[in-house]
């Protein structure tokens, strides 16, 4: 097949996980035969990348959107004007979309288009003002076939949305986030891993379990590991200051170095609100890492009842130290490790994800599902 995958921003440019989903899937696609060309924009001048793993990435001249900022119409929004035409032009079989105004962008060519939607889709996440909101509905309409990251996200879809999803999540690749697969003794060093800027990863609420965690691990450390200024979550009060040297700031090092983070620490923490799958919790597995997160949107689906982590009771640093105890407690047993990279191999690029996403683009090929607009 020939296949577009279309969005605003490549890796390693953006580091987010959105970025990461897109390089691994293209990755996977040219592996397995597939021509394929990634959409995408860049500040500079336009220009064409050819990969050494076979494909081609098409950057185009980010529009400026001034005026549209201000009804919070960015980037994000506007792109689609600047993928219309490459997809018009590029005979594809089918577009991947990963943000609304790139899935009315397939449709408007005429092309079979997935949509796959990386937020948790809840009442309270969606976009605020209006055009950004409507445009989002639109998509989810337009498109030949819409997925989401997880069951908690597609449940929230159907709420905010009224149509069905397919599940279709991002994967890890085995081979480049090896395991360490011993059991995680000595002084615990807590990870987190995402976004320090993003209020939603809630950084702050690893921060805030920290002076519990001291008083059982007095030799505890924190790793903050991600793009982004963190000092927001260090000004909840001079208790938080106090602890700073328990806490390293690693910054995002460069890509080959985070595998390296999630072997070296005894657990992975992910306190987020509504994220609608967790990436990192994936890849913290595979390296043979246990993981807590918190009760909200889809990470609890990648924990399951497979004894890789703890869930966390509630948004309460109480309750988050609490879990990552417990998890600390079970990264000593020798067969956590082997449980864990067991646990990620449910969302191995060669072996289930990506032949997933093979499958449900060979359904939406058909003629059957060339309508504009659902009926």
């Amino acid at each position: 097949m020939r296949i577009a995958l279309a969005h605003p921003f490549v890796f390693p440019e953006v580091r987010r996980g959105a970025e990461r989903y897109l390089e691994d899937l293209s990755a996977f696609l040219a592996s397995r035969g597939h021509e394929v060309e990634v959409i995408s924009s860049t500040k500079g001048p336009r220009r064409t990348e050819h990969r050494e793993d076979g494909v081609t990435v098409r950057l185009y001249r980010r529009i400026l959107v001034s005026k549209g900022a201000v009804l919070g119409m960015g980037p994000v929004e506007s792109f689609g004007a600047s993928a219309l035409w490459p997809l018009i032009a590029g005979h594809f079989d089918l577009v991947h979309a990963l943000t609304p105004s790139t899935a009315l962008a397939g449709r408007v060519a005429g092309l079979p288009t997935l949509y796959s939607v990386l937020g948790y889709p809840s009442h309270e996440q969606l976009p605020k003002n209006w055009p950004a909101r409507r445009l989002f509905m639109a998509a989810v309409r337009a498109s030949t076939l819409t997925a989401v990251l997880s069951q908690a996200a597609g449940e929230a879809l159907m709420v905010t949305a009224g149509r069905q999803a397919v599940v279709l999540s991002p994967g890890v690749r085995m081979e480049s986030f090896k395991a360490n697969l011993q059991a995680r003794r000595g002084p615990p060093v807590v990870l987190f891993s995402g976004s320090l800027s993003d209020r939603r990863k809630r950084v702050d609420l690893a921060v805030s379990a920290l002076p519990s965690l001291l008083r059982w691990y007095p030799d505890c450390r924190l790793q903050l590991s991600g793009e982004g200024d963190p000092s927001w979550a260090f000004s909840q009060g001079a208790l938080a200051q106090s602890l700073l040297s328990r806490i390293d700031i690693l910054g995002p090092g460069r890509p080959e170095e985070v595998p390296d983070r999630y072997r070296s620490a005894s657990v992975t923490v992910l306190p987020a609100e509504n994220e609608a799958f967790g990436l990192v919790l994936v890849e913290s597995l595979a390296c043979g890492t246990p993981v807590v997160c918190t009760p909200a949107g889809g990470m609890p689906e990648i924990l399951g009842d497979s004894g890789v982590g703890r869930v966390a009771r509630s948004f309460e640093p109480e309750d988050i130290a609490v879990a990552i105890r417990e998890c600390l407690e079970l990264a000593g047993d020798p067969a956590t490790a082997h449980r864990c990279v067991e646990r990620a191999y449910k969302w191995a690029w060669e072996s289930a994800v990506g032949p997933a996403h093979e499958k449900i683009y060979q359904k939406i090929v058909r003629p059957s599902h060339t309508r504009l607009v659902h009926r």
